[in-house]
């Protein structure tokens, strides 16, 4: 068991937070518990909490642009941020809910504590610029993360899985390693915690954008996609494959910009770019080869397409 004083509970700064205010009752000490603020890299911070609240309290907080990724075990805070109220924490009984939070702008966050709230949860928040360089998943993927990043105040919730809720545990209480040790162990969960977020926040985004079709174009969609599938490296006009799915040129246009958000021309290039980081790190394929899987004459142009697809250069994938 360890105490908090007011200060320990409001260093926050660095990425993604800058301490404003704190506005304590009297005294020094602000937590009991096991409590937890660790800077795991550039743009990477965890800060978990398994505590009670000594004193009412409010906290003032600048929060920077990024993503926070929230896990709450047991109890509920009353917060705002810009002014809009938000509800996290969980109700005795339920299921445990993650919920991803998206600042576009800096923005103030307010947390009033209470007396005698025993809070337990998990926090893993990202800065923009992780987000920027960080290379996850596709680039459909990719980008339905950077536009929740992009609206500010968006939140999204799921359930979490029993994975998912083992590893806050762990989070909330770890091995008694070295303090390098200990964050590389933090690190591992945490990453595996923003997988999980990121996940479902993706297959949502999917699931909203199919939602628009019906099942009929859906049918069609998926003819045409495992057509042009097949014929990567060949394509044939837009008419000859808009005769495989039994459209016309404008129908086939409208499936893919309600499906992928994209033309088909784009969805077939970044098509044959996940084909190519498949076959380097997979297969072992040569940045040679990986250039013709994706359909390019020109290594060099297809390393550069890839870099500005993925974030990384070709042999960088290959060498991992």
């Amino acid at each position: 068991m360890s105490f908090a004083t007011i200060a320990d509970t409001s260093v926050l700064v660095g990425d993604g937070f800058a301490l404003r205010n704190v506005r304590p009752a009297p005294g020094g000490i602000a937590l009991k518990g096991e409590y937890q603020l660790v800077r795991l890299r550039r743009g990477l911070v965890v800060h978990s909490s398994d505590a009670v609240d000594l004193h009412d309290m409010t906290t003032v907080v600048e929060q920077r642009p990024g993503l926070t990724i929230h896990l709450f075990l047991s109890g509920c805070i009353e917060a705002t941020i810009g002014g809009k109220s938000l509800h996290l924490g969980r109700i005795p009984g339920s299921p445990v809910r993650g919920v991803v939070t998206a600042r576009a702008q800096p923005d103030e966050f307010q947390r009033h504590a209470r007396k005698g709230d025993h809070i337990r949860k998990v926090n893993v928040t990202l800065s923009t610029d992780w987000l920027h360089e960080g290379a996850f998943g596709s680039s459909e993927d990719s980008q339905a993360v950077r536009r929740f990043a992009e609206s500010h105040l968006a939140r999204f919730e799921w359930t979490a899985s029993p994975g998912l809720v083992s590893l806050a545990e762990q989070m909330l209480h770890p091995p008694p390693y070295s303090a390098s040790m200990r964050n590389l162990y933090l690190e591992s969960r945490a990453l595996d915690i923003v997988a999980e977020a990121f996940s479902a926040l993706t297959q949502n985004s999917a699931a909203e954008r199919h939602a628009t079709l019906r099942p009929f174009d859906l049918r069609r969609l998926r003819t045409l996609e495992e057509y042009l599938d097949a014929h990567l490296c060949d394509l044939p006009p837009l008419q000859e494959i808009a005769r495989t799915g039994g459209v016309s040129v404008s129908t086939l246009r409208r499936l893919f910009h309600a499906a992928h958000g994209t033309g088909v021309f784009e969805y077939v290039r970044r098509r044959g770019l996940e084909r190519a980081r498949f076959a380097l790190e997979r297969e072992g394929s040569s940045v040679s080869e990986a250039a013709y899987i994706a359909g390019y004459t020109s290594p060099a142009n297809f390393a550069t397409a890839f870099k500005r697809q993925f974030g990384v250069k070709p042999t960088e994938v290959r060498r991992h």
